[in-house]
């Protein structure tokens, strides 16, 4: 009963100190919202008689630029194709036929002509004939020969650019590179209104080709900057393969490159745009009298005047209230925001979803009142932004991880079954061989069987490479450490690749000391290690065929290094190349077969004897790795 006597003693203490606490606060708020009331009262007036002027004015400015755009008659709704809008703030006019909108890049008379042109006569039927062995695949010899006869008889320019075009597209396939290139070379200076029947100027597919290449590539990258110029005048498909060459562009480009990848994506941005406002017109209603706010880039979209040709206009938004409200807001006695669906009043049935918030100069004090109330509302939204960015990021971080990692296992399960389908090829091969060909002599059976052998020890080799990355990878990797010769290492491995070395051609010259000492190791693992840099010197040597394997004694440790005279590692690859699956991308590495594990298989191993491993590599001048290991027997 105590207890309970408590309890109702704090709560009536509690109802007492609240309920006056209260009252003061409701009749605070009450003339607060008195105070707010009458103010608003006070200015609906003059906010009435603001916004009936904000319409007029948006009417007599979006009018002006209507009646300019229709002022001269155009011939076939090629305004944009032509760049001939008056107004900057004019986004897209297009005719409408049939109750559709016909946009202006959906037809062009010039890219008809031109199909004419290639399409008549002997010319004709040449290119036909060799686009048909092109795609035969097997004839491409023939489509080569009767592309060039297309060249040789071609009357203009338009024929010699389509036909040297597809010469040139042959001869790539053929294997005839330098030909090639000085047809595309060639194709570079065409004009720029000799286009596809997609609208896509023919030099744009030639700076296509020498920029992926490499070659030529400062007058590929000039000729699509020329083209950029004038993007504009360009279809979406051309736009579309521009954006994608301009993002190719080299270094000493960048800085043009961009601007011009600005104009380009913004004028997709308006094909995009356009392109949804011809699905969507059914529905849309568009009358001359009004203006709809339209699409993510917000467009005023109405209908042509009367008595002209049925026509829509689209006119940016953002540019014509933009220059509104700064003229507004530089009269000092109001401001006005445009703002979006929810807040602000409509200015009326002739610009459905166009809203405005008119602001007079004698509302200051109440806005001041709310200032406190609005900064903690924005610090609140600025910690909230922080702390989402930073979420963002941290995902971001973890989903780029991912998608790496797993186009990396792509790659490597890929570049795995191409280095298995390579030895079991041969095997096969050469055992059939041996099956059929009874009648050998002894020696060639015996060099037939090397090879098998060989080919065997590879792919024992590879997959041992796999098996003892995958355990190293877990954590089960356990090596059996014992003395060792070195020299014995050494020479297992040179005896290992001694087939292979001489079947391809290589010299392996080998220095070392007389006298070589015991180390604390496990052997078959350090032989691994050595032949994965073995095969590597093979792989990347290119046209050199020497290989040196030299070991060395400094000190406490021992050092041995394998060099090749290949093709080099770039500096900014050199920190990576010992990561799983890792392989530097390089044209010349994507002709090489490999999985990305040798390297990181041998730093492992290197790692678990207490060494480690260096690499000394430039561009064009081959590459040395060395293993250095302790040579302190820990026993």
């Amino acid at each position: 009963m105590r207890r309970l006597g408590n309890r109702r003693q704090a709560l009536l203490f509690f109802v007492a100190m609240t309920v006056p606490c209260a009252v003061l606060v409701a009749l605070s708020l009450n003339l607060v919202r008195q105070e707010r009331e009458l103010a608003q009262r006070r200015d609906e007036s003059e906010r009435a008689r603001a916004l009936e002027q904000l319409h007029n004015d948006l009417s007599v400015r979006l009018e002006r630029i209507r009646l300019d755009e229709f002022a001269a008659e155009r011939k076939g709704g090629q305004w944009l194709r032509s760049g001939a809008y008056r107004r900057p703030e004019t986004a897209l006019v297009a005719r409408v036929q049939d109750g559709a909108i016909a946009l202006p890049w959906d037809h062009d008379p010039a890219a008809d002509r031109q199909r004419e042109r290639i399409s008549e006569g002997e010319f004709g039927r040449m290119v036909r004939d060799a686009e048909q062995l092109e795609l035969a695949g097997a004839e491409l010899q023939r489509a080569a020969a009767t592309a060039r006869k297309a060249l040789d008889r071609a009357r203009d320019p338009v024929q010699s650019a389509h036909a040297r075009l597809l010469y040139a597209r042959v001869l790539w396939k053929l294997g005839r590179g330098q030909e090639a290139t000085r047809e595309l070379q060639a194709l570079l200076v065409t004009p720029q209104s000799i286009t596809d029947e997609g609208g896509v100027p023919l030099k744009l597919y030639a700076a296509e080709r020498l920029l992926q290449t490499g070659v030529d590539s400062e007058s590929a990258a000039r000729a699509a900057l020329a083209v950029a110029g004038s993007s504009p005048a360009l279809t979406p498909f051309a736009c579309d393969l521009l954006r994608r060459l301009l993002e190719a562009m080299p270094t000493a480009f960048a800085e043009e490159a961009g601007r011009a990848s600005a104009r380009v994506r913004s004028q997709i941005a308006l094909m995009q745009q356009g392109e949804a406002l011809r699905s969507d017109f059914p529905r849309l209603k568009i009358r001359a009298d009004r203006w709809l706010l339209y699409g993510d880039q917000p467009w005023l979209v109405s209908a042509a005047p009367a008595g002209w040709p049925a026509a829509v206009i689209a006119v940016r938004a953002a540019g014509v209230l933009a220059e509104i409200k700064n003229t507004w807001n530089s009269r000092g006695w109001a401001t006005v925001e445009f703002v979006g669906e929810g807040q602000g009043q409509s200015l009326g049935d002739a610009f459905p979803g166009v809203k405005a918030a008119v602001a007079l100069s004698g509302a200051g004090e109440l806005l001041g009142r709310e200032a406190y109330r609005r900064q903690l509302v924005y610090l609140g939204l600025l910690l909230l932004v922080a702390a989402t960015m930073f979420s963002a990021w941290l995902l971001w971080r973890d989903l780029r991880r991912e998608v790496r990692m797993a186009e990396l296992r792509s790659q490597f399960v890929s570049s795995v079954s191409h280095e298995l389908k390579t030895p079991l090829t041969a095997i096969r091969m050469f055992a059939e061989t041996l099956q059929l060909r009874r009648g050998w002599d002894e020696d060639k059976r015996s060099e037939y069987a090397a090879t098998i052998v060989s080919e065997c020890e590879r792919l024992t080799r590879l997959v041992d490479d796999i098996l003892a990355f995958s355990k190293a990878q877990q954590g089960q990797k356990t090596y059996r450490f014992r003395p060792v010769g070195l020299d014995y290492i050494v020479r297992s491995a040179v005896r290992a690749v001694e087939y292979p070395l001489a079947q391809q051609g290589f010299e392996l010259r080998t220095k070392t000391p007389d006298e070589l000492p015991r180390i604390r190791a496990d052997a078959d693992a350090l032989e691994q290690a050595l032949l994965n840099l073995l095969s590597n010197a093979m792989k990347y040597s290119g046209d050199s065929r020497t290989i040196e394997l030299e070991v060395e004694l400094s000190g406490a440790e021992a050092s041995i290094r394998v060099r090749d005279h290949g093709a080099g590692i770039a500096p900014e690859h050199q920190a990576r190349i010992f990561e799983q699956y890792y392989r530097a991308p390089t044209p010349e590495n994507e002709l090489v077969p490999g999985a990305g594990l040798g390297l990181a298989l041998v730093a492992h191993i290197v790692k678990a004897h207490g060494g480690r491993i260096e690499v000394n590599s430039a561009p064009g001048l081959g590459s040395a790795f060395s293993i250095h290991l302790p040579l302190e027997d820990k026993a």
